[in-house]
């Protein structure tokens, strides 16, 4: 039995529920008013109750298969496995957002429940949160109903983009929606600080967590969504600089430098401005992605672009935007840094070059990104921006940005002695030597890869020694093993050494890119029999199989992989019809290893078996998923850090009395 019929009123209870959320926040943060503020934190718990009952009654009525649901016949069908009517819920525009409601409300609920800060600060926080929630739900009741109901009720419904019918489709929106949506908890205490004027770096501890969290599942969900475009697409790559890429990427970037700028504010009261425009930055980029993917003004294989919601999310983006510039701009007395630079040579100068590095490879993918809408308004012309200009740009500040990985933990804070500074870097620029003169000596050409890989070795050196320093301090102090003495450092400093695992984990994964400038690529149509080269391989076209299932008939090509006369692999892809949408999709076949990936994909199926092949030679690709797998590791051991307790409240000035006279 379908529970679709209470989606929509709980919608509207919720809806009403955030305006009280609002109003009680609001006075309650005005008037200091603990009862107020108390009353505006309950109703938007209990709103996102609602909401969460909303987000089950349309699951429900995807699973009963509801199709008087017009949302349900869009985007499921009865063919569609469990999984993948699960993935139905954020296939669609309408699902989708639900689904980011249901986060929102949920995370703001579970960030206001923890004790901490002034009555006034949390009331602000309630405030931002809860009014964030009204603008989508305003969206979940009017534009983007979810719950719209058709006057006649089809059989069957339309099932799921076939391309979306991956394993991918079931977690990588998931964590992209997650790491965007939690992005909102320390945006609300960042603006409730300007609003208190409680600067001192207390709401960076209290949204410590959130930020690592957020960030953490955005970074995953990229990285997933990189390893879906591969397995999947069949064009033989990885990241495309295609719009809705690009649009979770910029936030990436911000918060990526926002991390490590909090660090500097936290060490020495310094980069108050940069900390609070940096989280506003991210949360309007996170917004402005989904204004993109929504809108309609993008050309891309993930928009939604069936509803009129873009010209509602303008307004919103520009509340947001100039209301979080103006604040800081009014508070710009109380954010002077307690603090200045010593010195050129020293961490600070570092950590302001990785803000500014950051804040450049965030702006050059912004204008990539909207300058053909730019054009098009202007001039009626729509002009691609593809990867040669994004890799032309990302390219330099990227490798610049892996040399300041290495570079900080080897540079002191406030000043640093020359000598000793090149003392330092002295091992790991040999090591950045040498992975220079290796590969040139075995005849590698490519400027650009030679220069990544002497920087990938450089930080990874200097990384690893900081691992040596840090466990060489417990292993003369406690009488440890290596082995132990390393499990100590990293346990005894949490934040420092997850970190290090981080970079380390990226370092490997910019090794990987640096391999795409060694791709090789062949296409060719074959007759079963028949065989074609790429690199070192020779595909020979075996034979053709078919199969049926309720939702594709499947045609496997089943090819053998031979180098220097020997078989070493034996790879099946596939070109599946699916039945509901009556559409071919690919399905590729990868052999991978360290070294290489062999990729396939048969683009095409003629009646005579003859097959249309398309194979790449990926070098490196493999530490790609390696570098994020290690990125997750230290992800972890980050989250496992105790979270810090926020300071008390300032307790009330004691009230005087007025001493009666005595009579």
């Amino acid at each position: 039995m379908s529970l679709g019929g209470l989606g929509r009123p709980a919608l509207v209870a919720a809806f009403f529920l955030m305006a009280l959320a609002v109003g009680f926040s609001l006075w309650g943060a005005l008037r200091r008013k603990n009862a107020a503020a108390e009353a505006g934190r309950r109703a938007l718990t209990a709103g996102a109750g609602f909401v969460g009952v909303a987000g089950l009654a349309l699951v429900s009525a995807l699973f009963a298969h509801d199709f008087s649901l017009e949302y349900v016949t869009n985007y499921s069908s009865r063919a569609l496995s469990r999984g993948y009517t699960m993935a139905a819920l954020w296939g669609g525009m309408e699902g989708s957002l639900l689904f980011w409601t249901v986060l929102l409300t949920l995370f703001a609920a579970l960030a206001l429940r923890r004790p901490g800060g002034t009555t006034s600060m949390r009331g602000w926080a309630t405030v931002v949160l809860s009014g964030i929630s009204l603008f989508f739900l305003l969206l979940l009741l009017f534009p983007a109903n979810p719950f719209r109901v058709l006057a006649d009720v089809p059989a069957d419904g339309n099932g799921l983009n076939p391309l979306l019918q991956s394993p991918g489709m079931l977690i990588h929106p998931p964590l992209l929606y997650t790491g965007f949506v939690a992005f909102s908890v320390p945006f609300a205490f960042g603006m409730a600080a300007l609003a208190t004027k409680r600067l001192d770096g207390n709401w960076l501890k209290q949204t410590r967590r959130w930020t690592l969290f957020a960030w953490s599942a955005l970074s995953i969900g990229i990285v997933l969504g990189g390893a879906w475009a591969y397995t999947e697409l069949g064009w033989g790559g990885y990241w495309a600089w295609d719009p809705v890429e690009n649009a979770s990427f910029m936030p990436w970037l911000t918060a990526t430098a926002y991390l490590h700028s909090v660090v500097i504010q936290e060490k020495r009261g310094m980069f108050k401005v940069w900390n609070l425009s940096l989280i506003l930055a991210t949360y309007v980029l996170a917004v402005f992605g989904t204004f993109l993917t929504r809108s309609g003004i993008l050309s891309s294989i993930h928009t939604f672009t069936e509803g009129p919601i873009g010209r509602w999310f303008l307004p919103f983006l520009a509340a947001m935007l100039i209301g979080g510039l103006a604040m800081i701009a009014s508070r710009l007395d109380a954010l002077k840094s307690k603090n200045s630079f010593d010195s050129l040579l020293s961490r600070e100068s570092a950590f302001l070059a990785n803000n500014v590095l950051f804040l450049a490879a965030a702006f050059a993918v912004l204008w990539g990104t909207i300058y053909p809408i730019l054009m098009e308004a202007v001039s009626g012309v729509r002009v691609a921006v593809g990867p040669p200009f994004f890799n032309s740009v990302f390219i330099p500040i990227g490798l610049a940005l892996i040399g300041l990985t290495g570079l900080g933990p080897l540079i002191a804070w406030r000043r640093m002695n020359k000598k000793a500074f090149f003392r330092m870097v002295r091992v790991p620029l040999i090591a950045g030597a040498v992975a220079v003169v290796a590969p040139a000596a075995a005849g590698v050409r490519s400027t650009g890869a030679l220069i990544a890989f002497a920087l990938c070795a450089f930080t990874f050196t200097a990384i690893i020694g900081e691992f040596v320093r840090g466990s060489r301090v417990h292993r003369s102090r406690e009488q440890l093993g290596w082995a132990s003495a390393l499990g100590r450092a990293l346990m005894r400093n949490r934040r420092r050494y997850g970190g290090y695992v981080v970079h380390l984990g990226v370092v490997l994964i910019v090794l990987g890119f640096a391999g795409s400038a060694f791709r090789v690529e062949r296409s060719a149509h074959l007759a079963q029999g028949q065989a074609m080269q790429v690199g070192d391989y020779t595909l020979r076209y075996e034979r053709l199989t078919r199969g049926d299932t309720p939702e594709k008939q499947i045609f496997q090509a089943n090819i053998s992989a031979s180098r220097g006369g020997e078989v070493v692999e034996t790879l099946e892809p596939q070109r599946n019809l699916h039945k509901v949408q009556q559409q071919f999709q690919s399905e590729v076949a990868i052999a991978t290893g360290p070294v290489e990936d062999l990729y396939v994909v048969v683009t095409a199926i003629d009646p005579d078996g003859a097959a249309s092949v398309r194979a790449f030679v990926n070098p490196l690709t493999w530490w790609i998923w390696m570098g994020a797998a290690l990125m997750a590791v230290g992800m972890s051991v980050l989250l496992s850090e105790r979270p810090a307790r926020p300071a008390p409240a300032p307790a009330p000035a004691p009230v005087r009395r007025p001493a009666v006279a005595a009579r």
